[in-house]
């Protein structure tokens, strides 16, 4: 299906997770190098209850699953089938990420809400992706 025929909502939806993604990867990745200073902020401006959980790894494996989420959202663009499950299945994990790590004080209600709205909406359009 070529852009101009993409549905207006897929696109919209495309385009903002592409940009959620992309700063995402970018800011874990950064909080992963200057591991010290995003602790301090990450103490100071938010009520997470075990900041002594945190380490550089946690925000490694948080960039690299919106590296996988990023990816397949670009295989969603190109009307890509596994794009869907390669999204699904990163946004899933971004979710229980938190709580194994740090235990369900973690869980973020906004996240799951914007996950689970994105992932129905990309549902509606599977049938529309080839394989």
């Amino acid at each position: 299906m070529e852009r101009a025929k993409r549905p207006l909502l897929l696109s919209t939806v495309i385009f903002l997770s592409m940009t959620g993604s992309s700063i995402a990867i970018f800011m874990y990745f950064l909080a992963a190098i200057f591991f010290d200073l995003f602790r301090a902020l990450i103490e100071k401006w938010t009520n997470i209850q075990t900041p002594q959980k945190l380490v550089p790894l946690y925000f490694v494996i948080h960039g690299a699953l919106y590296v996988l989420s990023l990816v397949g959202v670009l295989n969603m663009r190109n009307m890509k089938k596994s794009g869907y499950f390669l999204y699904t299945g990163a946004q899933f994990t971004l979710l229980v990420v938190p709580l194994l790590w740090m235990g369900s004080h973690a869980f973020s209600m906004s996240n799951a809400v914007f996950s689970f709205l994105f992932i129905c909406i990309y549902s509606f359009f599977l049938k529309t992706f080839r394989k």
